[in-house]
C-alpha cells in the first residue's frame, strides 16, 4: 500500500514540474495553428521568430525542467519510476520539435525536402509528418526521406539532436544514481 501511494505521489509531482513544459508546447502549437490563417507566410521574420522560440524553448528545458527532475529523482527509490520520467521528458521534447517543424513549414514550404507530397494532405497526416521526423531526428537515425533543405531547418534539427544528446547523458548519468539510491534505501529499510 505504501508503495502505491509513494508511486502515486511521484509521478503527481513529475507531472506537476513538467506540465509548464507541457502547457508551453500545447499552447504554441494552437497559436499556431491558429494564427497561420492570418499571417502572411512571406515575412521573413517569422522564421527567425520560430527559430527563438525553439532556442528559448531548448533553454528552459535543459535548465529548469531538467533540474526540476532531477531534484525529484533524488527521491526517487524505482528504476520502473525512473522510465516513466525518462518516458515523459522524450515525449516532451519530440512533439515540440514536431511543432517547431510545423510551424517552420508554414512559413517557409520548402524548409524540409521530401514532405512536399504530404503538405497537401489534412491536418492530421502532417502532423504525423512532422512528428515521424522529429522521432528520426531524435533517435539520429536519420532515414533520408525528409531532409532539411534551408539553414532554419537545418537550426532546427541541430537543437533537436543536441536535446537529444542532452536527455540521454542526463538519463545515463541518473540510472546510476538511482541504482546507488535504491541500495541505500534498501539498507535503511533493513531489506
Amino acid at each position: 500500500m505504501a508503495d502505491k501511494l509513494e508511486a502515486k505521489t511521484f509521478l503527481t509531482r513529475i507531472i506537476k514540474w513538467t506540465a509548464s513544459a507541457y502547457l508551453l508546447v500545447g499552447a504554441v502549437f494552437v497559436l499556431n495553428i491558429y494564427l497561420m490563417r492570418f499571417i502572411d507566410h512571406a515575412q521573413t521574420w517569422l522564421i527567425y521568430l520560430v527559430i527563438f522560440f525553439a532556442l528559448a524553448k531548448t533553454a528552459y528545458f535543459t535548465t529548469i525542467t531538467l533540474r526540476q527532475v532531477n531534484s525529484s529523482i533524488k527521491q526517487c527509490h524505482s528504476f520502473d519510476k525512473l522510465l516513466w520520467v525518462f518516458g515523459m521528458l522524450i515525449l516532451l521534447v519530440i512533439l515540440s520539435f514536431a511543432a517547431d517543424f510545423n510551424c517552420l513549414s508554414a512559413v517557409d514550404k520548402g524548409s524540409l525536402k521530401g514532405l512536399e507530397t504530404t503538405l497537401d494532405g489534412g491536418l492530421f497526416e502532417n502532423l504525423f509528418s512532422y512528428f515521424y521526423f522529429s522521432i528520426v531526428t531524435f533517435a539520429s537515425v536519420g532515414y533520408g526521406d525528409i531532409v532539411p533543405v534551408s539553414a532554419p531547418a537545418k537550426i532546427l534539427v541541430i537543437l533537436e539532436i543536441c536535446q537529444s544528446f542532452i536527455l540521454i547523458v542526463f538519463g545515463l548519468s541518473n540510472i546510476n544514481n538511482i541504482h546507488v539510491m535504491t541500495e541505500s534505501h534498501k539498507e535503511m529499510n533493513g531489506e
